[in-house]
């Protein structure tokens, strides 16, 4: 690692290539199955620093025992893993949920929510992608995600 690339690390708002990668394949499968109908509840995806993922889905309960489970699951991915997937400890992890946010003249619009972080950054972040017609195949429209603020970092 040059001493460059490690300054650039420590930059507040510095997101790896790794964990970029991740979160980008997680959003597009979420949007994907947005997509043809399916709202596949909050979904948790760890990495380890080989490269290997593991991803669970939450649904069962309601959306705050659902976010709970998945920062759960996170936490613990980072202290021991995920075995049961071939996974070692956690060193980067997104989270994805359904939810909405409110514009300027008060409207509420349906977002995909992406909370994202790797270990040994100073917080997680945030980002909001809004969409619109869920379950219209090819007419389904996203936009571009948007920085939605620092959130506590689960690693």
């Amino acid at each position: 690692m040059t001493a460059n690339s490690q300054q650039q690390e420590n930059q507040p708002g510095y997101v790896s290539p790794e964990l970029d990668r991740m979160s980008c394949d997680m959003m597009g499968e979420f949007l994907d199955a947005l997509a043809e109908g399916d709202v596949p509840g909050v979904v948790a995806c760890v990495e380890d620093a080989a490269g290997n993922r593991a991803a669970v889905a939450f649904s069962e309960d309601g959306d705050e025992a659902c976010l709970n489970a998945a920062d759960d699951f996170v936490v613990s991915a980072g202290r021991n893993g995920s075995p049961e997937d071939g996974v070692g400890p956690a060193v980067r992890y997104a989270i994805l949920y359904l939810g909405c946010i409110q514009e300027m003249d008060g409207a509420y619009n349906d977002a995909m929510i992406t909370v994202f972080g790797e270990k040994g950054s100073a917080s997680a972040y945030s980002a909001f992608t809004l969409v619109k017609g869920m379950g219209q195949g090819e007419n389904f429209m996203w936009s571009d995600p948007e920085p939605a603020g620092e959130e506590q970092l689960l690693l």
